[in-house]
């Protein structure tokens, strides 16, 4: 299975501001970028500067993306920058050749970068990411916060009274996933093999993509399959704690429908008939066993 990634180079982007230092004004801005990267580039927290500073050399000033000595996704007019979680995550903590801006941006930082390309770029989305989405997207790397954490989640184990599975919300976040979930030591984990969507066009050929249905309707497909699985079991979607999601990107798409897969996942969780929430990744991936097949899900359950 080949895995592709937004992704992001400093070394490109340090490049491209150099090559900005050469002509003032690039862009049309009146300042020449070299005295801004030296004053300020780090300091600043307008989210349009810090895109030109750290991702326009991949992704290009207008958001288009590129393809050269890598691929660089466009983050113009892209469904997964609808929901700051996504975009969060890769600047935070990076992803495979994308490398991580956690260190090097401050919270505020990350909170105008995110905003600006979740608004710009052709996207028009309402912002969403807030500080504390940002903070949380952190690793832990204070003892004394991971000494707080834990006497927190004691207090919480404490007011349970029954000692059963703690989950997380991301906090001041609607965003339908948790953000960590603890199981615990006495219950079973059953962990189900990945699914796939199953046929809704029999009349449709073998290899044709109307035969499963586009991201939603195969996601809906795959879960109502995984819903059927556990039952068989005796769990429901409510014992779900942990989802891995892979996807494809459609024809003529350059990249995978987020939006599409997020229609049909809330209608499985969050609900108000199953408000449970499960911990989740989702990655795009070049292919999957079927051509056909743009969703593939694996979960894991918890028997208490």
């Amino acid at each position: 299975m080949n895995t592709t990634f937004p992704a992001t180079v400093l070394l490109a982007a340090l490049a491209a501001t150099t090559a900005y230092a050469q002509e003032p004004g690039s862009y049309g801005h009146e300042l020449a970028y070299s005295d801004e990267f030296e004053t300020s580039a780090y300091a600043t927290t307008d989210g349009e500067r810090l895109y030109r500073t750290h991702c326009a050399g991949c992704h290009m000033p207008d958001g288009s993306g590129a393809q050269g000595a890598g691929k660089y996704p466009a983050l113009r007019e892209n469904p997964n920058l609808e929901y700051a979680a996504y975009p969060v995550s890769l600047i935070v903590n990076g992803q495979q050749a994308m490398p991580a801006f956690g260190s090097m941006l401050n919270d505020e930082q990350i909170v105008a970068l995110t905003a600006y390309i979740q608004e710009n770029l052709g996207n028009g989305y309402e912002p969403d990411v807030t500080p504390q989405l940002v903070a949380d997207t952190r690793p832990y790397e204070e003892a004394e916060e991971s000494a707080e954490h834990q006497t927190e989640v004691a207090e919480d184990v404490t007011a349970q009274g029954n000692g059963g599975v703690i989950r997380h919300p991301i906090p001041n976040s609607d965003f339908p996933i948790l953000q960590a979930v603890e199981i615990p030591a006495d219950a079973d984990l059953v962990y189900l093999s990945g699914t796939v969507p199953q046929v809704i066009d029999e009349s449709a050929a073998a290899d044709a993509p109307a035969r499963f249905g586009d991201t939603a309707a195969q996601t809906v497909s795959t879960f109502e399959s995984i819903t059927a699985k556990l039952e068989m079991l005796g769990l429901d979607m409510g014992d779900v704690v942990k989802l891995q999601v892979y996807l494809v990107a459609p024809d003529g798409s350059d990249a995978m429908d987020f939006a599409g897969f997020m229609d049909g996942y809330v209608q499985f969780f969050g609900t108000e008939k199953q408000p449970n929430l499960p911990t989740r990744s989702v990655f795009e991936v070049a292919g999957l066993a079927n051509p056909s097949w743009l969703v593939e899900i694996e979960a894991i359950a918890v028997r208490e």
